[in-house]
């Protein structure tokens, strides 16, 4: 109960900052503050097209990231097993890790259209945090627990079951967290600079080519509370699906 309390605290602490910063400022088509941001995300949940351009961002980039996190899980595990496959796959990561989401956004429209390239930006920016994260986890598994596992021969199941996920379950929640906040930032990004229609990051573009600060701000924190919902919500279901006493 204090640690919440704490947590407005601090939340209401910053919220007047932000309109203290807004009055000093002075003009709205610079900054507006958060009453005016409230104002104006009530006006876009009126609107009927408001929940089908969440729904397309929305599923775009989940997808993505549930899928970057198995995949990752599996070449990590391959990766493990087989160092050459490491060495083979690392170059192309680093690159993807290294490389400006707009840089990226520009090269793929050129193979692709519009409608995917939230998908396959937020893929390819959360599969390396995955990836390496999952990895790094395993190098560091106790070495004596594998032993004594294949000693009493240990199906790969229960190796993976009892050892391998409970070993490397920190990095799991880590690397899920910081991977959603990047998923959400690469796609909106990639929806914005693709000028994909029906998006949030559409949404963005149109606001800020209109002049409409109000809209821009009420975007971006509709973004960040999308964020931070599925981020809890998926760490949620880490913790029920892999935590220790589950698996």
């Amino acid at each position: 109960m204090q640690k919440r309390l704490q947590k407005l605290i601090i939340l209401c602490f910053w919220l007047l900052i932000w309109e203290l910063f807004t009055r000093l400022v002075n003009n709205s088509f610079i900054l507006v503050g958060p009453l005016e941001t409230v104002r104006h995300i009530v006006i876009l949940m009126g609107r009927a097209s408001f929940t089908g351009i969440l729904y397309f961002s929305s599923v775009r980039i989940l997808s993505a990231y549930f899928l970057a996190f198995l995949l990752a899980l599996v070449f990590a595990f391959i990766a493990y097993r087989y160092p050459f496959f490491e060495s083979l796959i690392q170059a192309p990561l680093f690159l993807l890790r290294s490389l400006p989401v707009a840089s990226f956004v520009i090269i793929l429209l050129f193979f692709l259209g519009r409608g995917s390239l939230s998908f396959f930006i937020s893929f390819w920016m959360s599969f390396p945090v995955f990836y390496f994260n999952f990895l790094e986890g395993l190098k560091t598994l106790d070495r004596s627990t594998l032993e004594m596992a294949k000693l009493f021969r240990f199906s790969l199941w229960n190796r993976f079951r009892y050892i391998f996920i409970p070993g490397i379950y920190p990095q799991i929640l880590s690397s899920a967290k910081l991977a959603m906040g990047l998923s959400w930032k690469s796609g909106i990004a990639a929806e914005l600079i693709g000028q994909v229609r029906q998006s949030i990051g559409y949404q963005l573009m149109d606001a800020k080519v209109s002049l409409e600060m109000g809209d821009v701000f009420a975007w971006s924190i509709i973004m960040i509370v999308l964020s931070k919902f599925f981020e809890w919500f998926v760490l949620f279901l880490l913790k029920k699906i892999f935590s220790k006493g589950s698996v």
